[in-house]
């Protein structure tokens, strides 16, 4: 009985040892696995330790003068028909987008009333004219004094007064185009019943145009009124119109942005209307001739406020630096401190870039 023991005894030391040496094996073989993971995390593959990264070099140039604006055409002038007298419309000589010249007749106020009123001043005209022919007379021949006869003179002033007063109001009855142009709108049908100062319609003078552009505060300093433009359309896309800036808004509307307004001459080759749009192409008027510092704006870290660019070293090491910006339109800013000619900038791949990181110059 007791041999029994002393063997299963023996048995169990044997599995116990096995057990032992076993999770010796695997925990070492853990270990080198770990071990040699870590050493593979932590090598640089050939060829991948240089971060691949563009380049652009800090370039002098003259500054470009060249700005565009968007802009709607307006007619020129605009001048409403207007009835000076007061009556039917009996004629109506106009519509819509009909061609006009100054001083063509374009409505006819019913004149039956006028014409009454002027019979009865003329009437009372010629009665105080010969009333002033017996009076005269009679002051020769000493019947009446003088200031008799100066009543009666009187009379035929004030009649003559009211016989041309009236004869205006009969002018009044026709409406003449103050101006040539083109029928913009007509408010009125023959039969309305017009009143005096009451709008007929309007006349559009289409002979010249003008291109309103709204420009920001940096820009309207450096154009000047007489200012030759380029403008190009939409409607005709092969064709440049010539103009020249006539006026220069001196307050900004809500949005900090001048009305700047280029005359242009239209022509029947090419017609322009109100309302169509175009893009002005003009040139900066400002003095500074100098060349200055450019650098792509997608190089900066950060915002144009507070500036920074990667340089690129000699050793293809790149170094973190503060700039000094000025912010222009289009993709490139003026370094106005901190990079020389000829240096070279990152301009992609700068989110993953540090201080000293080594890349690699990719096309």
């Amino acid at each position: 009985m007791k041999t029994t023991t002393n063997k299963t005894k023996t048995r169990n030391l044997l599995v116990i040892g096995v057990l032992v040496v076993l999770s010796g094996l695997i925990g070492f073989q853990l270990y080198a696995n770990k071990k040699e993971i870590n050493e593979r995390s932590e090598a640089t593959p050939k060829g991948v330790a240089a971060m691949p990264v563009k380049v652009a070099s800090a370039t002098l140039k003259s500054l470009d003068k060249s700005l565009r604006f968007t802009g709607s055409f307006e007619a020129r002038k605009t001048l409403p028909l207007i009835s000076e007298a007061q009556g039917s419309i009996i004629k109506l000589n106009i519509r819509e987008g009909q061609s006009v010249s100054r001083g063509q007749v374009v409505a006819r106020i019913d004149p039956t009333a006028i014409q009454s009123n002027m019979a009865t001043a003329t009437a009372s005209y010629n009665n105080a004219v010969k009333n002033k022919e017996r009076y005269e007379r009679l002051v020769q021949a000493g019947a009446i004094s003088q200031k008799q006869y100066e009543d009666v003179a009187l009379n035929v002033e004030n009649a003559r007064a009211n016989l041309t007063s009236i004869e205006q109001q009969m002018k009044y009855t026709v409406v003449h185009s103050p101006m040539s142009g083109v029928v913009g709108e007509v408010k009125v049908e023959q039969g309305s019943f017009a009143t005096m100062g009451m709008q007929l319609g309007n006349v559009v003078d289409i002979s010249s145009l003008k291109m309103v552009l709204k420009v920001p505060e940096e820009d309207v300093i450096k154009l000047k009124k007489g200012q030759p433009v380029s403008i190009q359309t939409d409607v005709y896309p092969d064709h440049t119109f010539n103009g020249t800036i006539t006026l220069i808004s001196v307050q900004a509307d809500a949005g900090r942005k001048y009305d700047v307004e280029v005359e242009v001459k239209n022509n029947n080759t090419f017609p322009l209307k109100a309302g169509m749009f175009g893009t002005a192409a003009l040139n900066s008027q400002s003095g500074d001739q100098s060349e200055k510092l450019f650098i792509p704006r997608k190089a900066i870290v950060g915002s144009v406020k507070d500036a920074q660019v990667f340089i690129l070293g000699a050793d293809n090491k790149v170094a973190l630096r503060k700039i000094e910006v000025q912010n222009t339109s289009g993709e490139d800013v003026i370094v106005l401190n901190g990079l020389t000619p000829n240096e070279k900038v990152i301009t992609t791949g700068q989110i993953n870039l540090q201080e000293g990181q080594e890349v690699r110059v990719v096309q």
